[in-house]
């Protein structure tokens, strides 16, 4: 089914004229498989199956009903050596986390990648395999074949020291590395991380409601129960990084992560874990092109997700077009702390609401309760202030009450 797309882009040039920038494309790649690969020595390794949509479907109705969403029943994913051995992908079935670099809006200027409730994600034990010999990737889905290039994995970079850093606004965290062995001049960084945070608020009042839909109020002393969570984030974005340039076989100080000094993240102890693989020239060109293409950037001809050169082909049909890519590492972790030094408290509380009593049902039934009182409440405003569940229950402002395994004082 041929489809006539456009994209209708202006550019500004200093005169402020304007210019329509309208290219035509032939065909819209839907029911194309898109591929988020990574295939990593030492761990579990994870591939993530998806289908591309057009974003710019065609006015006729009728054409955009026809479309069916991809049926990955009976999909298969596993890795191959070149010694014979194969290595089944296991799929946890349903997941509704795109994760990964391949996201929805890493094709938003022309496609989506779309992943349905029933895209599957494959895990494959890589923990034990051997280290010397190469591997690609295959899969079966939509009734096609696919396999990636064949790959060896090259010794992973070192992370010689992670650095924290402030000036007057914010925390950057700055990771250094050497190339290793194996250095190509090209790393890709991942990380997560992990803090304990307070809320703004010990609750110091109990709430009762009455059988006649009144409330009474009294002082019941602090309940600091909920006061102090732990919070763990999974930044599933990679980093890729050139130090092809560097006078040295690696890169100083790279800025991996930066937040604010008044977050809570500063409240009073934060680690974060950071993860390095050695990869090629080409799977880093591919990932920055992904990076610009997701971003948009100021280019107003970034490539297009067809333009960008994957290691995927299509065995069963070699003129078809297949996205993603499918990175081969073996990874290095490194955990730092860092403790309140740099904290920089925010100038006041959250701002509580003075509600008269007439409204004490509403806010009550939709989770507020009381933080502090006032006897001499201005105009319109009652005597006691309520705020949300998140400003006095760090569970519910995302945090939990277990103490992580890792976790250092």
């Amino acid at each position: 089914m041929k489809k006539h797309l456009s994209i209708l882009a202006f550019c500004c040039c200093v005169t402020a004229c304007i210019y329509p920038y309208t290219p035509e494309l032939d065909e819209a790649p839907e029911g194309i498989l898109s591929v988020d690969a990574n295939i990593t020595i030492g761990e579990i390794s994870s591939v993530r199956l998806g289908t591309l949509y057009s974003l710019y479907p065609s006015a006729n109705s009728s054409e955009m009903d026809s479309y069916s969403l991809p049926n990955f029943t009976g999909a298969k994913v596993w890795l191959e050596d070149d010694a014979g051995g194969t290595y089944p992908g296991i799929s946890n079935g349903p997941s509704s986390d795109p994760g990964g670099y391949l996201t929805s809006s890493s094709h938003a200027t022309m496609y989506g990648t779309y992943y349905d409730p029933t895209s599957p994600v494959f895990y494959i034990d890589t923990k034990n395999v051997p280290g010397d010999r190469k591997y690609r990737l295959c899969i079966n889905a939509l009734g096609n074949t696919y396999t990636s290039d064949w790959s060896d994995f090259g010794e992973p970079p070192v992370i010689s020291d992670i650095q924290f850093m402030a000036d007057d606004q914010n925390v950057t965290v700055a990771v250094s590395l050497e190339g290793g062995p194996d250095a190509t001049g090209y790393a890709l960084l991942s990380f997560d991380e992990t803090w304990r945070f307070h809320v703004d608020y010990i609750p110091m009042y109990t709430v009762t409601p009455r059988p006649n839909g009144t409330f009474s109020i009294s002082e019941s002393g602090p309940d600091d129960s909920k006061y102090w969570c732990w919070k763990s984030q999974n930044n599933y974005r990679t980093h890729p990084v050139d130090y092809t340039s560097m006078s040295t076989d690696g890169v100083t100080n790279w800025p991996l992560q930066t937040f604010p000094r008044s977050d809570n993240r500063n409240h009073q102890r934060y680690t974060i874990n950071v993860t390095a693989k050695t990869i090629s020239k080409s799977t880093y060109r591919f990932l920055k092109n992904l990076e610009e293409t997701s971003s948009g950037g100021d280019n107003l001809f970034s490539p297009t997700p067809g333009e960008i050169a994957s290691n995927l082909h299509c065995e069963s049909d070699p003129d078809r077009m297949v996205l993603g890519y499918v990175i081969f590492s073996k990874s290095v972790s490194k955990r730092a702390w860092l403790n309140s030094q740099f904290y920089k408290g925010r100038p006041s509380y959250y701002s509580l609401f003075w509600l008269l009593p007439e409204l004490y049902k509403i806010y009550y039934e939709a989770g507020y309760t009381v933080l502090e009182h006032t006897d001499s409440p201005r105009e319109g405003e009652g005597e006691y202030g309520w705020g949300p569940a998140q400003c006095y229950d760090c569970t519910a402002a995302g945090g939990t009450l277990i103490q992580p395994d890792f976790w250092e004082y």
